[in-house]
């Protein structure tokens, strides 16, 4: 019994450590810069917010959620460049909810013929 019990004895010895996938990070800066200076440049073409009479005195993080909450007012002059800036703001946000609410929306039966007595 004597080599039964060991002094170094790590419980943890046999569990791999999921590693995260190599340039992950750099991905997610390059897709971020390359929505984020097409969106820059749009809103200089078309002078968002300045030519909507909307003077935003926040800087950062909150400057640019004020940006989204007067983005509707882009809508309202009906140009070209200001329908596609919009859209542009709008849908990555659009596509992460989609992103998330689709997978549950395709589990659901919205059947009104389904069986609601079976799996419940």
């Amino acid at each position: 019994m004597d080599g039964y019990r060991q002094s170094s004895f790590d419980p943890d010895a046999g569990d791999r450590v999921a590693k995260q996938p190599k340039g992950r990070w750099w991905k997610i800066l390059l897709a971020t810069l390359a929505y984020l200076i097409p969106l820059f440049w749009l809103w200089e073409r078309v002078n968002f917010p300045d030519s909507l009479g909307v003077q935003i005195a926040a800087h950062g993080r909150v400057g640019l959620l004020e940006n989204w909450y007067y983005s509707y007012l882009l809508l309202g002059r009906h140009r070209f460049l200001d329908i596609v800036t919009f859209a542009y703001m709008w849908a990555p946000p659009v596509g992460y909810v989609g992103w998330l609410t689709i997978p549950s929306l395709k589990r659901a039966n919205f059947s009104l013929y389904s069986d609601s007595s079976k799996g419940a």
